[in-house]
């Protein structure tokens, strides 16, 4: 985590106004937090008419956790560009082990035109070449999203490469 945070600083510094890589007349060591969460650094640029101008840079690294609410309760802000799973339709609502995904209107080519085969668990079985997916449900969202489908292996054929005829 040091160097992380450290390198952090690093790429502060370079952008800063007037900068140039060593063109700092000194900097101070590193000082981190007890947990090493956060690094702070005094950095000194000489400046032409004796004066250094100082910076001192803390780069902060805080953890949180998103159960995304709003990109899984609402339909999207932007109806028609994203898809949010609140706007599917159920029966183009796929499910398979906590993954969700949307069966597109069928002229986007999701997951890049890739052939899937999906059995529904009420009996369907379709067959889309525009699938799109929306990650994996968050466990406080599974209950609304449960699975209701898996995906059906394709068969495939055995690859031959002909490398002409045999002389």
């Amino acid at each position: 985590m040091k160097q992380a945070l450290w390198d952090g600083v690093l790429r502060v510094v370079d952008s800063l106004k007037n900068s140039q890589p060593g063109h700092f007349s000194s900097r101070d060591a590193a000082h981190y937090n007890a947990d090493e969460t956060s690094v702070t650094c005094d950095m000194r640029m000489g400046q032409d008419d004796g004066t250094s101008t100082v910076y001192r840079i803390t780069i902060t690294v805080e953890a949180s956790e998103d159960s995304a609410d709003d990109f899984w309760t609402e339909p999207s802000p932007h109806p028609g560009i994203w898809r949010q799973p609140a706007d599917c339709e159920p029966e183009r609502r796929v499910v398979v082990d906590g993954q969700h995904y949307t069966i597109g209107p069928g002229n986007s080519g999701g997951f890049g035109g890739r052939r899937f085969d999906i059995k529904f668990f009420d009996g369907r079985l379709v067959t889309t070449h525009d699938l799109w997916s929306q990650g994996t449900i968050p466990p406080k969202h599974r209950g609304r999203y449960p699975d209701n489908a898996r995906f059906v292996p394709q068969e495939t054929e055995p690859f031959v490469l002909n490398l002409g005829e045999p002389e």
